[in-house]
């Protein structure tokens, strides 16, 4: 690809340089004892290990070996290659665990190559982007036009962490995603419900580092990413539909628009918290990962790690969403009272992926009221994207975990990158209010392989496109 290797190399030098030590996670568990007894597959809680004790330093060194197959019999051998919530599940001292019988498998480690054009943008823009701080205390990116703004992030180390949430904030993302989403709820009884399926269509106008589209699409009104989504089922629902906008200006706060009213709604700060109907997403987690307001956050970074994640499925499972009670039999275990419908080993095999993990909490003028004391990302090294959320409560404790079961797909003209909302499964473990959430995907499309209807911006991208509906 012309000119990644040298993109490529000044990464490996600012992952190498960026912190000579990494300080633990505030909730990360111990290795285990050597020779420690194994954990006993059973239905009842797996006693062991706490998921929120500090880790030993890993590295590639002591990475899981290709062709492991992780259990509750041995998965405290491997606990530090895992997020905070997935620890917690096998653990099993919260609500939800993972199924009795669940088998995680290791494979080899693929690459995700991000697009020429993504690459070429970034040589040529990045030495002009620049971190501000505001009155707030909170800091902000200038000159930034498109590609990776920050991608030599030792250059000034006190900075690095929150150039590092901006590399993810405006990580590759296509012109258009659309897909069918169908949403599963679970409850402390053990009930699984289908609740929703929806047209969930991703709009991204400004910034574009897109073959075939121009950085800024035209009338795009200031806006920088656009979600839409629209309600098919259940029948009483269909057509409510939600307009979310984040504007090319980071700092604003997202408009908000619904069907019934056509003038944006103003969510406060208070309102950011508030979770869509019968589910466990947010406002304010409607990015998937960074939130809205990043200047109104205190970032640090905790390191850069291996850690196992599951970023190449199968591509069948995004033929349907799955049945009345649960996602496809075929790739997800069943889920029951506490314990989540984990992937099986057909969705796919897990990879050792380096992340870039960074803590955000909000700086105290904008801590009050707010749903969380902390927010863990963890963002793969190579796509920037985030493949996992550990969130906490105000009290400190882990509140929801956020996993991300992702896919490259062909994106035209572009080659293989993720995005924002298209190829991905999805689950939510709420563990204070012993509730879940699992989305899944059916039809993911991007850009032109999508219906021609989906580009129209005035449609899908615009409140005006809200007065279309149902015609």
């Amino acid at each position: 690809m012309p000119g990644s290797c040298q993109i490529w190399r000044s990464l490996g030098l600012a992952a190498s340089l960026l912190f000579l030590a990494s300080g633990a996670i505030a909730g990360d568990p111990p290795p285990p004892p050597a020779g420690g007894q194994p954990i006993a597959a059973s239905n009842a809680p797996p006693m062991g290990a706490h998921a929120d004790a500090a880790p030993a330093a890993s590295s590639h060194a002591e990475a899981v070996p290709l062709g492991t197959v992780v259990s509750y019999q041995n998965w405290q051998r491997y606990a530090r290659f895992m997020p905070v919530g997935m620890r917690t599940l096998f653990a099993g001292d919260h609500f939800w665990r993972m199924p009795a019988d669940v088998r995680i498998e290791v494979g080899p480690v693929v690459a995700i190559p991000l697009p020429d054009r993504y690459l070429a943008d970034t040589a040529r823009d990045a030495g002009a982007v620049k971190l501000a701080q505001l009155p707030t205390g909170g800091y902000a990116p200038t000159g930034y036009v498109a590609g990776i703004p920050f991608p030599d992030a030792q250059r000034d180390p006190t900075l690095a962490p929150y150039e590092i949430f901006y590399d993810a904030y405006y990580h590759y993302a296509p012109r258009l995603q659309r897909m069918t989403s169908c949403n599963y709820t679970g409850d402390s009884w053990g009930n699984f419900t289908q609740t929703q399926i929806a047209d969930s269509v991703y709009s991204q106008l400004t910034y574009l580092s897109d073959a075939g589209f121009p950085q800024t699409v035209p009338d795009s009104n200031g806006y920088y990413l656009v979600k839409y989504y629209e309600q098919l089922y259940p029948e009483q629902g269909k057509y409510t539909t939600s307009l979310d906008i984040s504007y090319a200006d980071a700092t604003r706060l997202d408009d908000t628009y619904l069907p019934s009213a056509r003038r944006p709604l103003r969510l406060s700060e208070a309102s950011r918290c508030s979770p869509f109907p019968g589910n466990d997403f947010t406002w304010d987690e409607s990015n998937y990962g960074p939130p809205s307001l990043p200047q109104t956050f205190k970032i640090t970074y905790a390191g850069l790690r291996p850690m196992l994640f599951l970023v190449h499925l199968n591509p069948q499972v995004f033929k349907r969403c799955g049945g009345a009670t649960g996602p496809p039999a075929e790739f997800f275990y069943p889920g029951g009272k506490g314990v989540v419908p984990w992937p099986r080993p057909t969705l796919g095999k897990w990879e050792m992926r380096d992340v870039y993990v960074v803590e955000m909490s909000r700086l105290p003028a904008f801590a009050s009221g707010y749903c969380y004391s902390k927010r863990v990302l963890y963002i793969d090294k190579q796509t920037f994207f985030p493949l996992a959320i550990d969130l906490y409560d105000p009290a400190g404790q882990l509140y929801k975990s956020w996993i991300e079961f992702q896919s490259p797909m062909r994106v035209p003209g572009t080659g293989t990158a993720l995005g924002v909302n298209g190829a991905n499964e999805l689950l939510i473990a709420n563990f204070k209010d012993k509730h879940l959430t699992v989305s899944t995907a059916e039809h993911p499309c991007f850009n032109s392989d999508c219906s021609a209807q989906y580009l129209d911006a005035s449609r899908y991208a615009s409140p005006d496109g809200l007065s279309k509906i149902a015609q």
